[in-house]
C-alpha cells in the first residue's frame, strides 16, 4: 500500500448509534463463528470463511484513518447522533467490498437458520451495512456521497 494513491470516501450523516449496534453485532457474530470454525465439521464452512475474511480485511484497513476514529470518539462523547467522516482508503476497497457482499448474505441466512446465540442482523443493521459498504463502491466509481438519512434499501 506504500505509495499507492488513496481514494477519498465521505460518509455523510454517519449514524453513530446504528454503527455502534452494527459493530456490536459484528463482534458477537465473529466470536461465535470463531468457536464454530474451530470446532470444524460440515456446518463450519460459512463461519470459517467469514472469520478468515474479517481477519484479512481488519489487517488491510485497520488503523488507516485514526483521525476518523478520534472524530467518532469525540462525537460519541458529545452524544451526537450523526457525523460526517472523510476516509482515505486504497482503491482495492471496491473489489474487497464487492467480494464480501455474497458472503454477508450467506452469513445472514446462516444466522436465520443456524440455531445461533447471535441473532441475524436487524433490518436497521442490515440497512447500515448496505449503505456503509455501498458508499465505498459508489464513491470508488466516482459517484457523489449519499447521506445515511437519504438512504433506503431497494425493494
Amino acid at each position: 500500500m506504500q505509495g499507492e494513491e488513496l481514494v477519498r470516501v465521505l460518509l455523510v450523516d454517519f449514524p453513530l448509534r446504528v454503527a455502534g449496534r452494527a459493530y456490536q453485532h459484528r463482534e458477537a457474530l465473529l466470536r461465535e463463528f470463531a468457536i464454530i470454525a474451530f470446532g470444524g465439521g460440515e456446518q463450519a464452512d460459512v463461519p470459517k470463511r467469514l472469520v478468515e475474511i474479517a481477519k484479512i480485511l481488519d489487517e488491510r484497513y485497520s488503523g488507516l484513518n485514526p483521525e476518523a476514529d478520534d472524530a467518532i470518539d469525540a462525537a460519541v462523547q458529545r452524544r451526537d447522533e450523526y457525523i460526517d467522516l472523510e476516509l482515505s482508503v486504497p482503491p482495492r476497497i471496491k473489489d474487497d467490498t464487492l467480494d464480501i457482499g455474497p458472503l454477508l448474505r450467506e452469513v445472514d441466512e446462516y444466522c436465520r437458520t443456524g440455531g445461533l446465540l447471535t441473532l441475524s442482523a436487524s433490518d436497521e443493521v442490515r440497512a447500515y451495512w448496505a449503505w456503509f459498504l455501498g458508499e465505498f463502491v459508489r464513491q470508488a466509481d466516482g459517484e457523489a456521497p449519499k447521506s445515511w438519512r437519504d438512504f433506503s434499501l431497494p425493494g
